[in-house]
């Protein structure tokens, strides 16, 4: 009977698919979240008595690459009721395959779903960080909008008022069941200081019967991920002021509150998916038959889709009206995002300017239609300091031609190079954010336009330092803090100008000497390992061996440049560093590090020491330079030289 099911299902499908490339008959709101399987699309849905089957169209245009669906795929309507994968028609559950040059269509049945569903999801796996194709519609389809209380809506407008309050973050809680003997005293802390480009990892010290209680002095929301014993990560965000008790229980599942008995809202923030796009970047990037004008058009579709695309998922998972809002804010961003990525790609050249010519094409990056799209996306509200995905809109916008103007902010008359530099930073944010100003038509600077600003501090002060220390005719510290002052007047807020004062003293303590930095168990373990190497360049390797690229790179090192991890060189040694059990350690010592410089540390030891260091993932390299600077810039093994550590 299956058997016949089957013969009778392949029929009508490929029937049904006979023709040419046809234009897809139903739309979907968010595309998929693997990069190698953004061009699945699907092109029509059939309900029977019996099945309800999906038809696909792969099209590999970007780079060649295979698919599969899983068997535990599954459809979820408007109901979050699930219809299971029963087969694929050409392709068996499961089995991967690759495209045709031109594409390929295939075909999957699954459970009937009632005919009368106007809108469905197709997730595969558990639907965390998996295939996912998400509101598949009609046309004609339009989702309802979501209603809420005015008790939500004012709870909205006070976490978006909140978020630039200055105050002390302090997160406290306990892990239910915690047991001391696991030798596991600490839990891995990533906060997201949204001011900066990376996040900060750091060990979160659990006493004896499990508590644990951090403070950070903050001017606006931080986003927290923690990293249990389990390896499981819990993600919020936190507010200036509040204290938040985190409780880890024994089922795996952690509770939020906040100490003064109000709910806490901001739980679930991250509930919409990061990785799902709500634009084809792709298409805008890549077509090269799109031009400036055709991408716009392109980007306000999409920008339609991705507000009805909130609409429906904060219907069918029940957002609150503050998630209603971020969940709006960040799909927007992403589409405007690809459309500054294709208007930058085009004033670099890559597609009309050798045919416009400079002058013209200019003329084309600061069309009214295209300025006044840019200047109506919600980037410049509060709640873009809460959104960690979001940065690297930031380059796209304060580069874009119509905010970067370099040719008239050279200062040729400076005295010197210092104070030339010095100058040339300072004009060049002055422009962009008179730039913001005019084209949100405001007296002030949009907020957006400020942290873009702000974003480059750090850099510039690298820089600066630099010459300072090269030219030696003045303090650094009094050319540095002349810069500060100078960008402070241009943010004209008192928080944003505490914020940059914090970001300035970070700074100062990344270029203190380790030994002089404040007693805290990383850089006791730190200086406990490098003591044995003094006046000597260290060059640190953290690794692991549940970690394929850094067995990878230590392999091919051994194989290839042992000298430089094995000799003994008067100015420089590799150290490496890990927290891998004893068990699996020390064979992979014995066959591919013998005569190097080898440490095993407790799991508690390489967690501070990670804080120190401000990473979260391996593999991980920094160089310690004889004088106690870390240089965390540094290339990989395989292009170490003890002979020249100019990096």
């Amino acid at each position: 009977m299956k058997k016949a099911l089957f013969l009778i299902l392949c029929a009508v499908l490929l029937a049904a698919c006979d023709s040419s490339v046809k234009q897809p008959e139903v739309l979907t709101y968010a595309s998929n979240t693997h990069d190698y399987q953004r061009f699945v699309q699907v092109t029509d849905v059939e309900h029977t008595d019996t099945a309800t089957i999906l038809t696909f169209f792969f099209n590999n245009r970007m780079m060649p690459g295979s698919i599969c669906i899983l068997p535990q795929t599954y459809l979820s309507d408007e109901q979050d009721r699930h219809y299971k994968a029963l087969f694929g028609v050409e392709h068996p559950l499961g089995e991967y395959f690759f495209p045709d040059k031109d594409g390929t269509y295939f075909h999957v049945a699954f459970e009937p779903m009632p005919a009368d569903v106007q809108v469905f999801d197709m997730i595969e796996g558990e639907g965390e960080g998996q295939f996912k194709i998400m509101g598949i519609h009609a046309p004609s389809y339009k989702p309802a909008k979501p209603e809420f209380s005015k008790e939500e809506i004012e709870e909205a407008r006070q976490i978006k008022h909140a978020i630039f309050n200055k105050g002390a973050i302090c997160l406290r809680g306990n892990i239910r069941g915690y047991d001391r003997s696991q030798n596991y005293q600490t839990f891995k802390m990533i906060f997201s200081d949204y001011f900066q480009e990376e996040s900060t990892t750091i060990a979160l010290e659990i006493d004896s019967l499990g508590y644990f209680e951090k403070s950070f002095d903050v001017n606006h929301a931080m986003g927290v991920s923690i990293v249990d014993q389990r390896g499981t990560w819990h993600s919020f965000v936190a507010l200036a002021g509040d204290t938040v008790d985190v409780q880890f229980l024994e089922n795996g599942t952690t509770r939020y509150s906040l100490s003064d008995g109000r709910p806490y809202p901001l739980e679930r923030y991250n509930r919409l998916s990061q990785s799902i796009r709500t634009a084809d970047n792709w298409t805008i990037q890549f077509d090269k038959s799109l031009n400036l004008s055709k991408a716009l058009e392109y980007a306000r579709q999409w920008r339609t889709l991705a507000l009805e695309f909130v609409d429906y998922i904060a219907v069918k998972y029940d957002y609150s009206a503050f998630e209603y809002e971020y969940a709006r804010i960040m799909a927007q961003n992403e589409v405007v995002e690809s459309y500054l990525d294709y208007r930058m790609d085009a004033q670099m050249g890559l597609f009309t300017a050798g045919k416009l010519g400079e002058s013209r094409l200019v003329r084309k990056l600061n069309n009214p239609e295209a300025l006044e799209f840019i200047a109506g996306f919600p980037a410049n509200d509060s709640l873009m300091m809460i959104m960690p995905v979001q940065w690297s809109i930031f380059n796209r916008y304060k580069y874009d031609q119509p905010f970067y103007s370099p040719a008239h902010v050279y200062a040729h008359d400076k005295p010197d190079i210092v104070s030339r530099f010095a100058w040339q930073y300072y004009r060049t944010d002055s422009t962009h954010l008179d730039n913001d100003r005019k084209l949100f038509g405001r007296d002030e600077p949009s907020l957006f336009g400020k942290v873009c600003v702000m974003q480059d501090i750090p850099a510039h002060l690298d820089t600066l330092k630099k010459y300072v220390l090269q030219e030696g005719n003045e303090s650094p510290d009094l050319v540095l803090t002349s810069y500060m002052t100078k960008m402070k007047e241009l943010f004209n807020d008192d928080n944003l100008s505490a914020q940059a004062d914090m970001i300035y003293q970070d700074y100062i303590r990344t270029k203190t000497p380790y030994w002089d930095l404040p007693e805290c168990r990383g850089t006791d373990v730190l200086k406990s390992i490098l003591a044995k190497y003094p006046g000597k360049y260290v060059y640190l390797d953290f690794w692991s061996t549940g970690c394929g690229p850094c067995m990878a790179a230590i392999r091919d090192m051994y194989k290839n440049n042992r000298k430089v991890m094995t000799d003994d060189h008067d100015k420089f040694v590799m150290v490496f560093i890990t927290s891998d059990p004893e068990q699996v350690y020390e064979p992979f010592r014995k066959e591919w590090l013998e005569g190097a410089q080898s440490y095993r540390v407790s799991q508690d030891d390489y967690n501070a020491m990670a804080g120190l260091f401000n990473f979260s993932s391996i593999p991980h390299h920094e160089l310690i330079t004889p004088d106690g600077r870390a240089v965390t810039a540094v290339p990989p093994m395989a292009a170490v030289n003890p002979d020249d550590l100019s990096f």
